[in-house]
């Protein structure tokens, strides 16, 4: 092994200690059930970036993994915003949406995602 390859896995550390962490994303807590056969628990969150004329869903995962979504005027609901993975979902009583993807499955409030004017 180079010394100088040595001397940069020596300074690794020293570099990660410097990155900024990121915290927890700004939003709202959501139900949801992360893997096939778990249960609802409020441990995701929600958060709402608004991007060239559409406004975009990320729901955030306590590990850091997310999934993006956007509102679909034609069917009215969320869908997936990468559309790289196909989603199931339902409207519950008028209010929630529950969103399926990869056996992951998340409870969205559609009062919290388009509040009354």
């Amino acid at each position: 092994m180079r010394i100088s390859s040595l001397a940069f896995a020596a300074a690794l550390p020293f570099f990660a200690a410097c990155a900024p962490e990121s915290g927890a994303p700004d939003g709202k807590s959501v139900d949801c059930a992360l893997g096939y056969g778990a249960r609802f628990a409020s441990v995701c969150t929600l958060e709402t970036v608004a991007t060239k004329g559409d406004t975009v869903f990320v729901i955030h995962h306590p590990d850091g993994v997310h999934r993006r979504f956007v509102f679909d005027t034609a069917q009215g609901e969320l869908v997936a915003a990468d559309g790289a993975e196909a989603i199931d979902s339902f409207i519950d009583d008028g209010a929630v949406q529950e969103i399926a993807v990869s056996g992951d499955r998340y409870r969205v409030s559609l009062i919290s995602v388009f509040p009354d004017p």
